[in-house]
């Protein structure tokens, strides 16, 4: 065996506890230490273990509810837990389909473990994934692509963007004014398109600036070369006016 298994912390998730013991013992018996492989019951629970812990690696089921596999896969790579957004990600599952693993490599996933798992497939999924080169993670991009579940309608609502409009543009230019990105709040109206350092465009102008998409910001600020917004502060008649007009 020539990776170092000793070294690694990784969380498994999986609805079963049956499941997640023999995951937990196979990856024993493979040379990863008792205290460095933790357990989550769930999406949610492996979120809330995410927040408090850092892994080196998530293996994780991919039928679960309310959060399936993809979309807490999606929640790490948007930059959404503390841990690093391009960690790698393995999944667990009986019977993946082409659209399942089509649907997860959209989000960079690094291998599928099909159920009931032996040691020799995790052994060879873990190393493979702990050894390919990780992928410069884009959270804005990972942002746009659906999982189809009601958990990623409900919690990854794009903002509406208004069509294109000369008065639209006027308007927002007349309030604008360039706050620090720690004063912005959910809500507010941006009054430029905003661009990353490079030069990619990640949100419209004229759009009312998401938790998330803040959190992002605020997270990636290094990434993105992001210090100020450019927000339109619009007095009471013209937010009305832009409600009205735009359907916002």
């Amino acid at each position: 065996m020539s990776f170092d298994f000793s070294q690694l912390r990784i969380l498994v998730v999986d609805d079963q506890m049956l499941v997640r013991s023999l995951i937990s013992q196979i990856m024993r018996t493979i040379g990863c230490r008792p205290d460095s492989v933790s357990q989550a019951t769930d999406g949610n629970n492996a979120l809330r273990v995410l927040e408090i812990r850092t892994f080196d690696l998530i293996v994780c089921d991919f039928q679960m509810d309310p959060i399936n596999g993809v979309d807490l896969l999606k929640e790490v790579r948007c930059a959404r837990t503390p841990n690093p957004s391009n960690i790698p990600f393995v999944f667990l599952s009986g019977h993946p389909e082409r659209s399942t693993i089509m649907r997860a490599a959209q989000f960079h996933a690094d291998g599928f473990i099909i159920k009931p798992p032996t040691p020799s497939d995790i052994e060879k999924n873990i190393e493979s994934a702990m050894t390919r080169k990780r992928p410069a993670i884009d959270p804005f991009h990972y942002l746009g692509i659906p999982t189809g579940s009601e958990y990623d309608l409900r919690n990854f609502i794009a903002p509406s963007i208004p069509p294109a409009s000369l008065d639209l543009n006027l308007l927002l230019e007349r309030f604008h004014k360039d706050e620090p990105l720690d004063h912005v709040l959910p809500g507010q109206v941006l009054a430029r398109d905003i661009l990353a350092a490079d030069g990619r465009a990640l949100i419209a102008r004229g759009v009312k600036i998401s938790k998330t998409q803040l959190d992002i910001l605020r997270k990636c600020q290094a990434q993105y070369g992001i210090s100020t917004l450019p927000i339109a502060h619009l007095p009471a008649d013209q937010m009305i006016m832009y409600h009205e007009v735009y359907g916002l």
